[in-house]
């Protein structure tokens, strides 16, 4: 058995950490005597339009999220009270938009996402600051954009396009709890509408990653049952707090509509092309190595690296991986978390659960249940402390049945026996999906 740790950036997290507002215990002196006031302003809210609610995140040196609020004005943010040491402290504007998504750890290295297509209505604001405190101190927070801007308006396409599809690439998927970007280097999908003549998008919202030299565009115009895909170059990289707006050959630049809810971004950058400046692009180069479109209902994930059989892929375990092409396999991925409940609050969590944007989660098959039992029972300890290095939640090998065939039936690493579930015993739920991953 092999297990392969594929991300650069890998979650390394503690599945058992809590976040909550730090206690002073009134009744040990001593533990008076090491604490320190900490009083945090917002030094620039008043540049942003309605910046407020902001979410702060307080994290001590062993990476421990030990304050955690939403703040609906500045005066809504307490003087906090901590224990002498180093900490960092995360500052959002936006998260209440429900355009991002919060992952289920609350570590600073664990990735806010986007809700869908790797891009928002609503601009993302970070503010960052190290704390070494000593004595009381005043933390003044610098907001600024962690997001570029970006629209369209095409106005040279055939009278018979039906619709018109953007990716932009490389941008970011994620920017972590402790507010940094990560250099997945994903692509945002972002639908046009017609206007009048033109066709029009934005302004969204994208995370720039900090090695791009150029960001491509590939437009895909459907004309009746023709899909035909166009790329473009634009030779140089995006940044954060900067507008990007692609006027295509006809009309007068746009006006962006979204700007009037936020200021303090650089001059906008104006890209003018003509038509015959997009270059025809193979299918295979939106729908790579031209394998079959997505099955109605298939979940399908873009990444920069494509997962292997039983190693970690972002947050997840990927147990089972096929090949589909030389660019996209089908994999099986393990959810990090588990839970010892009963058979109706099962079926509840796996309605509702969702990580990293992902949702439609289930249980083993019966089939599926027999052979992880099979493949893991003799090693499910190593299994479990593999995945616990990756902040990942262990197996119990010993005394705890798991749910499997949509919850009505149970197994386990013990024996080889399948028993009917009841209604009255916890069980142990781990769910699993399967999905289709695409190189990008």
């Amino acid at each position: 058995m092999k297990y392969i740790h594929l991300w650069l950036l890998a979650l390394v997290v503690d599945a058992f950490s809590a976040c909550g507002s730090y206690q002073l215990d009134e009744e040990n002196e001593s533990s008076q005597s090491e604490t320190c006031r900490i009083n945090v302003t917002p030094a620039n809210a008043n540049e942003f339009i309605s910046p407020y609610p902001l979410a702060l995140y307080l994290f001590d040196s062993d990476n421990q999220c030990v304050y955690q609020q939403n703040a609906v004005s500045e005066a809504d943010i307490p003087v906090l009270s901590q224990a002498k040491g180093d900490y960092v402290l995360s500052v959002f504007s936006g998260l209440s938009s429900g355009d991002y998504v919060h992952p289920m750890e609350t570590h600073p290295r664990q990735p806010l996402t986007f809700a869908e297509g790797c891009c928002a209505n609503v601009p993302l604001i970070v503010g960052k600051n190290h704390i070494r405190l000593e004595q009381d101190t005043e933390v003044s927070v610098s907001l600024s954009y962690a997001v570029a801007g970006v629209s369209f308006s095409f106005g040279a396409f055939p009278s018979n396009v039906s619709e018109v599809t953007v990716h932009i690439s490389p941008v970011s998927s994620a920017i972590s709890l402790g507010g940094d970007i990560e250099d997945d280097r994903g692509y945002a999908t972002v639908s046009c509408k017609k206007e009048d003549s033109r066709w029009v998008a934005g302004p969204v919202y994208v995370l720039p990653p900090s090695n791009a030299s150029r960001i491509h565009l590939s437009v895909k115009l459907k004309q009746g049952d023709k899909e035909t895909v166009y790329g473009y170059d634009y030779n140089s990289s995006f940044k954060s707090g900067n507008l990007y707006r692609f006027i295509g050959n006809e009309g007068e630049n746009i006006t962006l509509e979204g700007e009037s809810q936020v200021t303090g971004w650089n001059p906008g950058v104006d890209i003018e092309f003509d038509f015959k400046d997009f270059v025809e692009e193979d299918a295979e180069d939106w729908n790579p190595d031209g394998e079959d479109l997505p099955n109605e209902g298939e979940t399908v994930l873009y990444a920069s690296e494509l997962p292997e059989a039983e190693s970690i892929w972002g947050p997840f375990y990927a147990w089972k991986v096929e090949p589909l092409s030389t660019n996209s396999v089908q994999a099986t991925l393990l959810a990090p978390s588990q839970w010892l409940v009963k058979v109706d609050e099962a079926r509840s969590l796996c309605e509702t659960y969702e990580i990293d944007g992902i949702a439609d989660w289930r249980v083993f098959s019966l089939e599926e249940a027999e052979e992880f039992r099979d493949q893991y029972s003799s090693t499910l300890t190593e299994l479990s402390a593999f995945l616990f290095e990756y902040g990942i939640d262990r197996f119990n090998k010993y005394d705890i049945r798991y749910l499997c065939n949509d919850f009505n039936s149970t197994f386990c690493f013990y024996n080889t026996r399948i028993l009917d579930s009841g209604t009255t015993v916890d069980y142990g739920v781990r769910f699993i999906k399967t999905v289709r991953v695409v190189k990008e």
